[in-house]
């Protein structure tokens, strides 16, 4: 009896500390170098692994960038990499088709978008403060913002390819919406990304402000209210109908920025979650029609609101001015024996591109039959030299299998999430920035133990493996690369036509070392690896 409780009381001190560990912080988990695991009863092998980064795109880096889920704006100047510029166009919706009007007037109209915050205290007037995310670079930094009327019909359908081929727009493509833009509805040449809450006020009956409604930090502006109401009250007939006819009559808005000074910022607002929001008055009308007198003897008026919310077709417009190293770098890949150093850059970027296990390693592995393997990691270092002047690093690297355009086993056998941030779900198989003492990123490591034991026990195509930063770790799907590439090592090839969307999102890179490290050379543990635990039947 006591021996079976003292056993029952570590089984449960083991779980509780599984459990901990595996739903740790995630600031935790990016906060200091994670230890080498130790292993027990098992064989060490560090097998081959060439890495050699390339554009995402040949001659230059273009990417499809319409309808991705999260979108930039603003001008984000990295000493690495160089300067990028992210405009951003969006169609518009009825939030109530086929709307009608009796003689109305507009007491209020306004645009908003709200930004990531966090609400941190509420005072005892109900004033919020809040502090932001998805916000990089000089907070500070002042931006012109243009709004205009989108003038250029974003297609939901190619119509030069078949039926249910979705139209394709590309980073580079900005001048196109730019040459037919239309009215101006905002100038603003001291924009910031405000922390501030929005306060919308009113005068009361006795003559003083109040305030009516406080809105999260966001992009607000107070629109011209005899132009929306031309635009919408007064529209053509037919064009409220519903929302496809409305979205060819108002195309949508083409939020267009330059930078003021030397400084740059660049932010994700919440553009799905943006609107127009119309606040006003029509006349009472009897089910005949005919206006409804009130006690006064005139006709009642009656508060309506109307909802014009920023959905549908979207695109993120990349302008890039990079450095000559950053484009020379990529431009001079070694594909056979590998690159010293591996840019990995997102938005209209570059890439990595991984081979491993030569067929020396696979036949080492595979001798004796039935080899098992406990553990297989890639270490990804960083070149903090490279890296000294960067402000913001990408929190993760996503590896992937460039043939099949999809994640590897490892990322679907992978189910542990963290309750604090999403973006840190699936810890096991990793690619998280660890961090050294002083705060600055050291190294990723990605766990692809079921990847190579299907290699080396059930015979999978070894293939080609891709790397990119990463938006969000649970975002899978791809965006087409404009003009598509073929790799060849050599001893085979493959054509590259897609990038993961995640890392389109991505505003940030990161210089890692890569395999072709000379011997000698002091950085030469920092090359990337494959390291592998095995054990064998004895």
């Amino acid at each position: 009896m006591n021996n079976n409780s003292f056993l029952k009381k570590i089984i449960f001190a083991l779980t509780i500390v599984f459990i901990v560990s595996c739903d740790r912080d995630f600031n935790e988990v990016g906060a200091d170098i994670i230890e080498d695991d130790i292993h027990f009863d098992m064989e060490q092998y560090i097998a081959s692994a060439v890495a050699y980064d390339m554009p995402a795109g040949v001659p230059s880096s273009v990417v499809q960038t319409n309808n991705l889920t999260v979108n930039s704006l603003g001008v984000y100047d990295s000493p690495v990499f160089g300067k990028t510029t992210a405009n951003f166009v969006t169609q518009v919706q009825l939030g109530t088709e086929n709307p009608t009007f009796e003689n109305p007037t507009i007491d209020t109209v306004y645009l908003y978008v709200p930004y990531h915050s966090n609400l941190e205290s509420v005072d005892a007037q109900g004033a919020g403060t809040y502090t932001l995310d998805s916000v990089y670079g000089n907070t500070q930094a002042k931006l012109r913002l243009r709004i205009y009327r989108n003038g250029y019909f974003l297609r939901t359908s190619d119509p030069g390819s078949s039926a249910s081929a979705g139209q394709k727009y590309y980073s580079n493509e900005l001048s196109m919406v730019d040459a037919v833009k239309g009215e101006v509805l905002v100038d603003d040449s001291n924009f910031i990304f405000s922390n501030k809450e929005i306060e919308r006020k009113f005068i009361n009956g006795s003559g003083a402000s109040e305030v009516k409604e406080r809105l999260a930090p966001g992009i607000y502006y107070e629109l011209n209210k005899d132009y929306i109401k031309t635009l919408i009250m007064e529209a053509p007939a037919g064009k409220l109908l519903n929302n496809n006819i409305f979205r060819d009559y108002f195309r949508g808005l083409y939020f267009n920025v330059e930078q003021v000074g030397t400084d740059g910022v660049m932010a994700m607002p919440k553009f799905n979650e943006g609107k127009i929001v119309i606040h006003y008055k029509v006349d009472r009308v009897d089910t005949e029609g005919n206006p409804v007198e009130g006690e006064n003897g005139e006709t009642e008026r009656l508060s309506r609101t109307l909802t014009l919310n920023l959905q549908g077709n979207t695109v993120n417009f990349f302008e890039n001015n990079y450095n000559t190293a950053f484009t020379s770098a990529i431009g001079a890949s070694n594909q056979v024996a590998g690159d010293e150093k591996l840019y990995v850059k997102g938005g209209a970027g570059s890439m990595a591109f991984i081979d491993i296990l030569s067929s020396a390693d696979i036949d080492f592995l595979k001798a004796g039959g039935n080899t098992l393997i406990n553990e297989a990691n890639l270490t990804f270092y960083v070149d903090q030299s490279a890296m000294a002047a960067a402000k913001n690093e990408p929190y993760r690297l996503f590896l992937y299998d460039v043939k099949n355009k999809r994640p590897l086993f490892d990322y679907y056998f992978d189910t542990s999430t963290n309750t604090v941030n999403s973006k840190y779900n699936k810890l096991v198989h990793g690619g998280i920035l660890e961090k050294s003492a002083d705060g600055k990123g050291y190294r990723y490591k990605i766990r692809i133990t079921n990847h190579v034991n299907n290699i080396i026990r059930k015979d999978s195509t070894n293939v080609k493996l891709g790397l990119v930063v990463t938006e969000s770790i649970g975002l899978i799907g791809n965006s087409a690369i404009k003009e598509p590439f073929t790799l060849d090592n050599g001893v085979k090839t493959q054509q590259v036509s897609t990038i993961p969307s995640a890392s389109v999102m991505h505003p940030f890179g990161t210089v890692l070392y890569g395999s072709n490290i000379p011997a000698g050379s002091p950085d030469y543990d920092k090359r990337v690896k494959l390291e592998i635990f095995y054990t064998k039947p004895n």
